[in-house]
Protein backbone atom coordinates (compact mmCIF):
# COMPACT_ATOMS: atom_id res chain seq x y z
CA UNK A 1 0.00 0.00 0.00
CA UNK A 2 1.49 3.40 -1.19
CA UNK A 3 1.23 6.67 1.00
CA UNK A 4 -2.01 7.71 -0.26
CA UNK A 5 -3.39 4.91 -0.21
CA UNK A 6 -2.42 4.28 3.63
CA UNK A 7 -3.91 7.94 3.67
CA UNK A 8 -7.16 7.14 2.14
CA UNK A 9 -7.57 3.62 3.50
CA UNK A 10 -6.91 5.09 7.29
CA UNK A 11 -9.79 8.35 6.26
CA UNK A 12 -12.21 5.47 5.52
CA UNK A 13 -11.77 3.46 8.35
CA UNK A 14 -11.62 6.15 11.42
CA UNK A 15 -12.79 9.35 10.43
CA UNK A 16 -15.82 7.96 12.93
CA UNK A 17 -13.58 7.94 15.29
CA UNK A 18 -12.49 11.15 15.69
CA UNK A 19 -12.98 13.41 18.60
CA UNK A 20 -12.95 16.82 19.26
CA UNK A 21 -9.63 18.27 21.14
CA UNK A 22 -9.81 18.43 25.12
CA UNK A 23 -7.80 19.48 27.61
CA UNK A 24 -5.42 17.17 29.44
CA UNK A 25 -7.21 17.55 32.39
CA UNK A 26 -10.88 16.30 30.84
CA UNK A 27 -8.40 13.04 29.83
CA UNK A 28 -7.17 12.85 33.19
CA UNK A 29 -11.10 13.08 34.41
CA UNK A 30 -12.05 10.71 32.05
CA UNK A 31 -8.95 8.04 32.65
CA UNK A 32 -9.84 8.41 36.91
CA UNK A 33 -13.43 6.91 35.87
CA UNK A 34 -11.60 4.07 33.93
CA UNK A 35 -8.29 3.43 36.06
CA UNK A 36 -7.06 4.22 39.39
CA UNK A 37 -5.02 7.24 38.83
CA UNK A 38 -2.85 8.54 42.42
CA UNK A 39 -0.94 12.31 41.91
CA UNK A 40 2.71 11.28 43.02
CA UNK A 41 6.25 12.80 43.23
CA UNK A 42 8.69 10.98 40.98
CA UNK A 43 11.63 9.34 41.90
CA UNK A 44 14.97 9.77 40.89
CA UNK A 45 15.03 7.44 38.43
CA UNK A 46 11.66 8.65 36.97
CA UNK A 47 13.08 12.63 36.46
CA UNK A 48 14.85 11.11 33.95
CA UNK A 49 11.23 10.93 31.85
CA UNK A 50 10.54 13.43 33.06
CA UNK A 51 13.54 15.24 31.55
CA UNK A 52 13.20 14.03 28.37
CA UNK A 53 9.44 14.45 28.15
CA UNK A 54 10.56 18.30 28.45
CA UNK A 55 13.23 18.18 26.10
CA UNK A 56 10.63 16.81 23.78
CA UNK A 57 7.86 19.25 24.64
CA UNK A 58 10.38 21.98 24.21
CA UNK A 59 11.09 20.61 20.54
CA UNK A 60 7.69 20.57 19.75
CA UNK A 61 6.73 23.79 20.80
CA UNK A 62 9.63 25.56 19.89
CA UNK A 63 8.03 28.19 18.24
CA UNK A 64 5.16 28.50 21.44
CA UNK A 65 5.83 31.96 23.52
CA UNK A 66 5.21 30.24 26.62
CA UNK A 67 8.26 27.85 25.95
CA UNK A 68 10.72 30.67 26.00
CA UNK A 69 10.44 30.76 29.91
CA UNK A 70 10.42 26.65 31.06
CA UNK A 71 9.92 28.49 34.57
CA UNK A 72 6.10 28.50 33.36
CA UNK A 73 5.65 24.79 33.33
CA UNK A 74 3.64 23.01 35.32
CA UNK A 75 4.00 19.28 35.29
CA UNK A 76 1.65 17.31 37.36
CA UNK A 77 2.59 13.93 37.32
CA UNK A 78 0.21 10.50 38.14
CA UNK A 79 1.19 6.65 39.42
CA UNK A 80 -1.32 4.37 37.72
CA UNK A 81 -2.30 2.06 40.70
CA UNK A 82 -1.43 -1.64 40.26
CA UNK A 83 -4.71 -3.38 40.78
CA UNK A 84 -7.69 -5.48 38.17
CA UNK A 85 -8.16 -1.79 36.47
CA UNK A 86 -4.85 -0.99 34.98
CA UNK A 87 -3.79 -5.07 35.02
CA UNK A 88 -3.72 -4.93 30.88
CA UNK A 89 -1.54 -2.00 31.15
CA UNK A 90 1.16 -3.43 33.55
CA UNK A 91 1.28 -6.92 31.92
CA UNK A 92 1.73 -5.24 28.80
CA UNK A 93 4.85 -3.59 30.28
CA UNK A 94 5.81 -6.45 31.92
CA UNK A 95 6.47 -5.06 35.26
CA UNK A 96 6.71 -7.34 38.14
CA UNK A 97 8.80 -5.79 40.71
CA UNK A 98 7.21 -3.68 43.26
CA UNK A 99 9.08 -0.32 42.61
CA UNK A 100 8.32 -0.08 38.94
CA UNK A 101 4.98 1.78 38.08
CA UNK A 102 2.98 3.25 35.18
CA UNK A 103 3.63 7.17 35.40
CA UNK A 104 1.02 9.77 33.39
CA UNK A 105 2.70 13.30 33.23
CA UNK A 106 0.31 16.40 32.07
CA UNK A 107 1.18 19.93 31.63
CA UNK A 108 -1.97 21.86 31.11
CA UNK A 109 -0.38 24.96 29.76
CA UNK A 110 0.68 23.11 26.55
CA UNK A 111 -1.95 20.36 26.68
CA UNK A 112 0.61 17.43 26.53
CA UNK A 113 -0.15 14.38 28.24
CA UNK A 114 2.45 11.58 28.24
CA UNK A 115 2.98 8.52 29.49
CA UNK A 116 5.94 5.71 29.95
CA UNK A 117 3.64 2.84 28.88
CA UNK A 118 3.12 3.09 25.30
CA UNK A 119 -0.29 1.47 25.33
CA UNK A 120 -2.01 4.16 27.61
CA UNK A 121 0.11 7.06 26.21
CA UNK A 122 -1.96 6.15 23.01
CA UNK A 123 -5.12 5.37 24.39
CA UNK A 124 -5.07 8.67 26.19
CA UNK A 125 -4.10 10.72 23.00
CA UNK A 126 -6.96 8.83 21.29
CA UNK A 127 -9.00 10.06 24.35
CA UNK A 128 -7.31 14.07 24.19
CA UNK A 129 -8.58 14.42 20.65
CA UNK A 130 -7.54 16.88 17.81
CA UNK A 131 -7.85 20.43 16.89
CA UNK A 132 -10.62 20.20 13.86
CA UNK A 133 -8.31 22.55 11.84
CA UNK A 134 -6.10 19.63 11.32
CA UNK A 135 -8.88 17.28 10.27
CA UNK A 136 -10.24 19.96 7.37
CA UNK A 137 -6.44 20.61 6.23
CA UNK A 138 -5.92 16.89 6.63
CA UNK A 139 -2.65 17.62 7.91
CA UNK A 140 0.07 15.32 8.80
CA UNK A 141 -0.98 15.94 12.82
CA UNK A 142 -4.56 14.39 11.48
CA UNK A 143 -2.86 11.26 9.62
CA UNK A 144 -0.18 11.27 13.03
CA UNK A 145 -3.78 10.95 14.97
CA UNK A 146 -5.30 8.48 12.96
CA UNK A 147 -2.30 6.34 13.05
CA UNK A 148 -3.02 6.19 16.88
CA UNK A 149 -6.31 4.16 16.31
CA UNK A 150 -4.33 2.14 13.89
CA UNK A 151 -1.77 0.85 16.50
CA UNK A 152 -4.59 1.00 19.05
CA UNK A 153 -5.95 -2.06 16.86
CA UNK A 154 -2.74 -3.79 16.59
CA UNK A 155 -2.59 -3.69 20.55
CA UNK A 156 -5.63 -4.56 21.66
Amino acid sequence: MDHDEYQAYLKQQYSHKIRPLQSVNDVISAFQKKLDLVETELSESEIIFLKMTILNYTHAHKNDPIISNLDNLNFISYEVVKNEKSDYYYNHMKINSGNERILVIIESQLNEITSNCEELKVDMLIERGIDTSHVKQDTPNFFAYLMLFDSHNENH
